[in-house]
């Protein structure tokens, strides 16, 4: 109970200056005879959707996982702006929303649904296909960061990157997550230090960061992007 009421008020602690990404995501587990006619689903509902100004959607194929991570595919709803987000998400309603969402029941095995939001943005704007995130239970937030941060100014990383919190539909602990992205399949196989400096400073944040608890990484290929 004294970690879980720790990890409470980190989320109201932890902050940095600069523009934010907040985030909501819908993993499915769909199952595998079913994958086109989910896929055919979301699009058919998504391409006809009025999105709210200064948001988007992602939809995605999750190749790469963990043993108990059971999604195949993510939604990912996005916006600068909390407000436009949660005008997003509460615009999902209506006939046609209970007819996507009764069609598509029929195809899913499983299915939930995890909030968060960005405390630190590199290469805001660049859009790559292919996204790795790497999930963490933190205790120390600010010291966290502060350690991804300092790697930051050595490491340098071609595609989008972020650090930031998952504040909404935790099931393991995790808190905290490092966000980056690829253009290619052979980029994501090649990341990592590319000479002594990076090295170095790769393993100054494993040493920072050792006590903290690194829960799972996964793997998400995009689709479709609708906004």
């Amino acid at each position: 109970m004294k970690k879980y009421l720790y990890l409470i008020t980190l989320l109201l602690s932890v902050s940095l200056s600069g523009q934010q990404i907040f985030w909501y995501n819908v993993y499915l587990e769909v199952k595998p005879s079913e994958l086109k006619n989910v896929e055919n689903l979301v699009d058919g509902f998504y391409s006809n959707f009025d999105f709210p100004e200064g948001t988007s959607m992602g939809f995605s194929t999750i190749p790469l996982k963990g043993e108990s991570f059971k999604g195949t595919h993510v939604l990912s709803f996005s916006s600068k702006s909390s407000e436009s987000l949660a005008n997003l998400r509460t615009s999902l309603s209506g006939n046609d929303w209970d007819l996507y969402l009764s069609e598509i029941q029929k195809y899913i095995i499983s299915g939930r649904s995890s909030a968060g939001k960005s405390l630190m943005l590199i290469n805001d704007g660049v859009d790559y296909p292919i996204g790795q995130a790497w999930v963490f239970s933190v205790d120390d937030g600010n010291s966290f960061v502060n350690s991804f941060s300092k790697l930051m100014k050595t490491f340098k990383f071609d595609g989008y990157l972020a650090i930031g919190q998952v504040v909404h539909g935790t099931s393991g602990g995790e808190n905290m997550y490092i966000y980056g992205t690829y253009p290619d399949l052979n980029s994501a196989f090649n990341f990592g230090a590319k000479n002594d400096a990076e090295s170095k400073a790769f393993d100054t944040f494993f040493k920072e960061t050792a006590k903290e608890d690194f829960i799972q990484s996964f793997t998400r290929v995009l689709i479709k992007k609708y906004e």
